[in-house]
């Protein structure tokens, strides 16, 4: 059986923003059970000049759509980024994956070997559909959803290895 590009980020896709859900539901839990404010817990950040955890959630969730929609050869969807509570968050979770589920596999797969034009910053860098997923998609969706991971965890919310691995 030939694994196609379409099957890698649905599953990929399904597997980190389902396990993503669980870990924020567990960060909402873990605030009221602290007695904290949701928006003290959502605004920290590992460093200064990184991101808070909405926009690495924000940016997991749109990597995982817009790249579904670009390799589809579809108008890149649009989630405004006003996301403020944990809730929101999860909801946001559950569009990106609604949304990469729903992208025909054919389309997907149709540029499994063809050459994709992808910005990157002023220029564009040429990359096949299945190098795209490989070395673009499937690095920042799981980059930023470590991060939040990480954000998370650096405030006490009970998470571990299994948390990130397997949907809630």
């Amino acid at each position: 059986m030939t694994t196609t590009v379409s099957y890698i980020l649905k599953s990929s896709t399904n597997q980190t923003l389902g396990a993503l859900k669980g870990i924020l539901a567990k960060g909402e839990s873990y605030a009221g059970s602290i007695k904290c404010e949701e928006a003290a817990m959502l605004a920290q950040r590992l460093y200064p000049d990184m991101f808070a955890l909405p926009r690495q959630v924000q940016i997991a969730c749109d990597t995982a759509a817009r790249g579904a929609a670009r390799l589809a050869g579809l108008d890149m969807p649009s989630f405004p980024d006003t996301e403020q509570t944990f809730a929101e968050l999860i909801a946001r979770c559950d569009k990106a994956i609604a949304y990469v589920n729903a992208v025909e596999d054919a389309k997907i797969d149709a540029t499994a070997s063809e050459t994709l034009q992808i910005p990157m910053g002023q220029a564009t860098m040429p990359m096949t559909g299945q190098q795209y997923l490989q070395s673009f998609i499937l690095p920042n969706l799981h980059f930023h959803a470590a991060m939040a991971y990480g954000l998370l965890r650096m405030q006490g919310v009970q998470i571990g290895k299994r948390d990130y691995l397997v949907p809630a």
